[in-house]
């Protein structure tokens, strides 16, 4: 768990917030785990708390909330046996280190290959989007992306090599204003690039996110109430029936539900992960048959952590076989999951009802949250479009200006989102996908005239 690597992106900020964050939320766990009565409060805050930081401020592509709470979840299990729960601390702490180390490490060896990829993307985007091929709000999006890469780059922020991109990303901004100014007939002369023409600003400011996240409409917000709703539930039937592993449904509930997808969807998710855990206790089943020594057990764990890496993107419910294998062994190598048929009964019986609690709260939870979160979003939206719109030419280029495009395109980005998620969970918002798109054009067309002659005079 601690020695996954992390994922593509703004690398060094990210590679630290998960080790640390994983070595903390895995001392809390131990550090409760003596007081049984408090370990599952404590899990549903670290679920609550985590998952709204989590899509508060991750604005690229990352590996989810789960390993900031998985580590507290296991550590309240572990910690049972405060020896063995420090011992894993230490492996955690460890393992997060180096792999964090290494994260480093690469990028600092391959220093600017992201920013250098993230403005490649970038203009791929926006010149299928010109040639009609991409849509705009992915050529929006991989342009926000490139200028959250380029603003988190430390160390690498300060070399000639940065600026350029900067520029360089700037000048794909200023085509991406041209083609949707085109595309709404809009033939206002648009602003050349000088050497003055400030950077602009890919990530909104801490307060803007933080606020946006708690907001008790907002996703982040519903998404991480419904986690926390799951997992305190699932982790109590499964204290109430007596079963041996409870951890195991609060992190399949939690799995399950860690992205706001439409109902259908997560009943699906949900049926998969049941479906690959009973073949997955097939696999375990068979290997512990067999009786292998622990080396061929080690090489076994490994090849399952590298197959559900390498078939998750391609088929979420295959890659699910082997996450069971991975997890039963690991545990029974250490001698503290008790018998290998209790181990099986208790994975089998806590995945089901992790699953099923998932999918109780989302149905129970899809038909008024949905068009509420659609609601207030498109009010932010609103708001934000007004604000660029009515800024002067001063302000546009001023500090203030260019944060309050980035809060702009925050929303835009954020919008599109909501609303096909929306109308997937409750159709009778079909109707309003509309007048939400008209919000959409009129949001981008307000970015783009920000452009005009004479917007960015300084």
């Amino acid at each position: 768990m601690g020695g996954r690597p992390t994922a593509v992106g703004p690398g060094t900020q990210r590679a630290v917030m998960i080790a640390s964050s994983m070595s903390v939320s895995m001392i809390l766990g131990v550090l409760v785990a003596p007081y049984r009565w408090a370990t599952l409060p404590l899990i549903v805050g670290m679920v609550l708390l985590t998952t709204v930081i989590y899509y508060a401020f991750m604005l690229t592509r990352g590996p989810g909330p789960l390993h900031l709470f998985y580590a507290a979840t296991l550590g309240a299990f572990f910690g049972a046996d405060q020896t063995l729960g420090w011992q894993i601390v230490h492996v955690i702490a460890f393992a997060t280190f180096f792999t964090g180390l290494l994260t480093v490490l690469i990028l600092l060896v391959g220093l600017g290959h992201p920013e250098r990829d993230a403005v490649a993307a970038a203009r791929e985007k926006v010149d299928a989007y010109r040639d009609g091929t991409a849509s705009r709000t992915d050529a929006y999006r991989a342009v926000n992306r490139a200028w959250v890469t380029l603003q988190s780059a430390w160390p690498a922020t300060g070399g000639a090599a940065h600026r350029a991109r900067e520029k360089e990303l700037l000048a794909i901004n200023r085509t991406l204003a041209v083609t949707v100014l085109a595309a709404a007939g809009d033939r206002a002369p648009v602003r050349d690039l000088a050497p003055d023409t400030p950077i602009l600003v890919g990530r909104p400011g801490f307060r803007f996110l933080l606020a946006h996240a708690v907001r008790p409409n907002s996703v982040a917000w519903f998404t991480a109430w419904r986690m926390a709703i799951a997992a305190g539930a699932a982790g109590l039937i499964s204290e109430i029936a007596g079963i041996g592993h409870p951890y195991w449904a609060v992190l399949t509930a939690t799995i399950v539900l860690h992205q706001w997808i439409d109902r259908r969807a997560t009943t699906r998710r949900a049926a998969q992960r049941a479906v690959g855990t009973i073949l997955g206790l097939g696999i375990v089943a068979v290997v512990t048959w067999i009786d292998p020594g622990p080396w061929t057990v080690i090489v076994v764990v490994i090849v399952c952590v590298i197959a559900m890496d390498l078939l998750l993107p391609l088929n979420y419910a295959v890659a699910l076989i082997f996450v069971t294998p991975m997890s039963l062994l690991s545990i029974e190598a250490t001698g503290q999951g008790g018998s290998l048929g209790s181990l099986l009964g208790d994975r089998l019986y806590d995945t089901l009802i992790g699953a099923a609690v998932a999918v109780v709260v989302t149905w129970a939870t899809s038909r008024w949250f949905p068009a509420r979160l659609l609601r207030a979003q498109s009010r932010r939206v609103e708001a934000a479009t007004v604000a660029v719109e009515t800024m002067t030419d001063e302000q546009a280029v001023g500090e203030s200006g260019r944060r309050a495009r980035a809060e702009l395109v925050y929303e835009l980005l954020h919008h599109l989102g909501v609303v096909e998620r929306a109308a997937g969970d409750d159709p009778r918002l079909d109707a309003r996908t509309l007048a939400e798109h008209d919000l959409l054009d009129r949001g981008y067309l307000a970015l783009a005239r920000v452009w005009c002659e004479p917007r960015l005079t300084t």
